[in-house]
């Protein structure tokens, strides 16, 4: 079981701090809180050992090296709300109470997440943006960075801690020891969209999007030949598309057109690999002709391919131009063993049987991107 550190200081926000420590609790996660002393103006011990299963230390308790054990048994350690006050401590190797003394022992591997919380001008003050520079390029922090919103002083700007659940789901990710897929074609992910004419503010030949619910290329959209059971990316023709892991090419096969039955589009083939997130389907693409004349000479046999290697080339798949793309990859994604009725259909409210959404996947692979 993960073990999750909390650091409160004394913000107004640190009321939140309950619901961000049920929401790791309701995830499976340990949770252990400690706090500074202006922290327990804005929420109660009671509160905090309720929530928490008695797993606190306020800076007035006795044991002063406390902090060496809770610095080095956790697996992530979270500051929230991070006032500017706590994070000058952090950033100049201020260790004049419990947390501060804590986050001073963290070893250099455990991840370190900051969440600020404050009035606007404190957050931009020129000194607080140096600290939190310091924290994140020198001490490897991850900043989760504050929303604009009603502050507590009545003003409105910048400095609201975003919600608990937001939270909670940045930090769970950190703690995801999946390895992100990497990026299937040449262009840099950019982010996702709901919106069928994002690409429309995108330099598609560079740039590419995520497309969610309810948009035509997401996952589940209903369209009008199917339900769709993968994500399209769209890309121009020719985009080269990579293997997201390593694995082996079980098939090539027609995807659409003619020499699919599905004359409504046009033709294009699909490789299928088998890797270690299951079977990977790559849709509306050409082959690269290695691995086209390979299985047009062992139809029964498979072939290995490496993370990144290239599989083949994007084609055009719309025979009409409506207002969008006519070229995509077609990215579909099943359990783990699962190669039996790919071709099933989906009825309404019933997914196929082993067909799993890759979005979260590739939502993974944008935040990841580049490092």
């Amino acid at each position: 079981m993960k073990k999750i550190l909390i650091a409160i200081s004394g913000g107004i926000s640190a009321y939140k701090v309950a619901d961000v420590i049920s929401g790791f609790k309701a995830n499976g996660f340990e949770v252990r809180v400690i706090t500074t002393k202006s922290a327990l103006d804005f929420i109660t011990p009671t509160v905090i050992g309720a929530i928490s299963g008695g797993n606190y230390i306020t800076d007035d308790d006795v044991n002063r090296i406390a902090h060496i054990e809770e610095a080095q048994n956790c697996d992530v350690f979270v500051c929230v709300p991070a006032t500017a006050n706590i994070i000058a401590k952090f950033a100049q190797g201020i260790a004049d109470d419990f947390v501060s003394s804590t986050y001073a022992a963290i070893p250099k591997d455990i991840p370190r997440i900051i969440c600020p919380a404050m009035n606007t001008k404190m957050y931009e003050n020129p000194t607080t943006v140096e600290n939190l520079a310091k924290i994140r390029l020198q001490h490897g922090c991850k900043i989760i960075e504050p929303v604009v919103g009603l502050l507590a002083c009545g003003d409105k700007g910048i400095g609201k801690l975003p919600k608990p659940r937001a939270i909670v789901e940045e930090i769970v990710e950190v703690l995801d020891e999946r390895e992100p897929w990497k990026w299937p074609l040449q262009q840099d992910p950019i982010g996702s969209s709901n919106d069928s004419y994002s690409y429309l503010h995108i330099n598609t030949i560079q740039e590419v999007e995520v497309p969610i619910h309810p948009h035509v290329g997401a996952f589940g959209a209903r369209r009008r030949h199917d339900i769709h059971r993968g994500v399209d990316l769209y890309a121009p023709v020719g985009t080269v598309v990579t293997a997201v892991e390593d694995g082996i090419i079980q098939m090539v096969r027609p995807w659409t057109g003619k020499v699919a039955d599905c004359d409504w589009w046009e033709n294009t083939w699909a490789v299928l690999v088998k890797g270690s997130s299951g079977l990977v389907v790559y849709g509306e693409i050409q082959p690269i002709p290695e691995i086209e004349d390979y299985f047009k000479m062992h139809e029964t046999a498979v072939m290995p391919i490496s993370k990144g290697e290239p599989l083949g080339i994007v084609l055009k798949v719309l025979k009409k131009d409506k207002g969008r793309p006519t070229s995509m990859l077609h990215l579909e994604l099943r359990k783990p063993g699962y190669f039996k009725n790919i071709d099933k259909s989906w009825e309404d409210g019933k997914i196929p049987e082993g067909i799993l959404d890759p979005t979260p996947f590739l939502l993974r692979s944008i935040k990841y991107f580049g490092r």
